[in-house]
């Protein structure tokens, strides 16, 4: 069985740029509507979260190569994670501009503060987390990529998430003076909680071998080191917990380092999955017992 056999790992290279962007656009934004909510933020702030998510649905479409096949992605609800994430976005946004409307739109027959603006406000908010979690779901579902086959990786998202939308609203609360120091501690402590969960994270996957540790190697290795340490960890967490913390009248830098290291985030998160076999992946091989080369797998089935 072993003759001919290849256990190389490789690197996944249908998901880059792109996708790390819609990852970005659609957490963010979600995140940014959920904290309006919870924390009765500006109506800017409610339709900041809701064009970031229209934005981020454009880029999915690019991404896709056929947007006028998208609708399709409705018709495996029961088994698909991405075909769930389509009804979330779509209920997000029809309930999301309607809870807002009001705004805009006086006549209407219900108001922000009313009943029906209530309602359909939280499920919009709910719809927003759903948003969040599900492409978190859809690569964890991935045992093909042991560094993506994980809970931490839902975690990570939604930690990510929360600290771009933290970002968004320091640079809009320069508007609105009140506050503005509950939203400052508010960034410091979702870096803070970013940071810890991406150590953990990375300890798990170290510790797990095989594919996984192989996974961190190459984000530690060249030429993906320099981002990541310099963009995710130097500029997306270190600099502007720095800047929030202590120097006030950078406010608004620091936050444009937060988007920019979330950014970064994705990019690695998905460029450094590394595939196993899928023959393995169908025969339930504990892919921690591999090595690089797959000599150990060799070893084990030549008999």
């Amino acid at each position: 069985m072993a003759q001919g056999f290849n256990a190389e790992f490789k690197c996944q290279r249908e998901f880059g740029w792109l996708l790390s962007l819609w990852l970005f656009l659609s957490g963010t934004g979600c995140a940014l509507f959920a904290l309006f909510k919870i924390l009765d933020l500006a109506v800017f702030f409610g339709l900041l979260g809701l064009g970031t998510v229209v934005l981020g649905g454009v880029v999915l479409l690019l991404e896709l190569g056929s947007p006028l096949r998208a609708w399709r992605g409705v018709l495996r609800i029961r088994t698909s994670w991405l075909s769930r994430g389509v009804v979330f976005v779509c209920f997000f946004v029809a309930t999301g501009f309607l809870s807002v409307a009001p705004a805009w739109a006086p006549g209407l027959p219900w108001t922000l503060s009313g009943p029906a603006g209530l309602v359909l406000g939280w499920i919009a908010a709910l719809c927003a987390l759903m948003i969040v979690l599900y492409p978190g779901f859809w690569l964890a579902k991935n045992r093909s990529i042991p560094f993506w086959n994980t809970a931490w990786v839902p975690a990570l998202l939604v930690g990510y998430a929360a600290t771009g939308a933290s970002a968004l609203i320091l640079l809009g609360s320069g508007h609105w003076s009140d506050g503005r120091h509950a939203y400052d501690l508010l960034a410091a402590v979702l870096i803070v909680l970013s940071g810890v969960l991406g150590g953990l994270y990375l300890l798990a996957m170290q510790r797990a071998g095989g594919a996984a540790r192989e996974s961190v190697r190459r984000l530690n290795a060249a030429p993906l080191n320099w981002t990541f340490h310099l963009g995710v960890i130097g500029v997306g967490l270190v600099l502007p917990l720095v800047l929030v913390l202590w120097v006030p009248s950078a406010q608004s830098l620091a936050a444009i380092c937060m988007l920019a290291g979330g950014l970064l985030f994705r990019y690695c998160l998905l460029t450094v999955g590394v595939y196993v076999p899928p023959a393995l992946v169908q025969e339930g091989i504990d892919f921690s017992r591999l090595n690089r080369t797959g000599t150990d797998l060799q070893r084990e089935y030549a008999a």
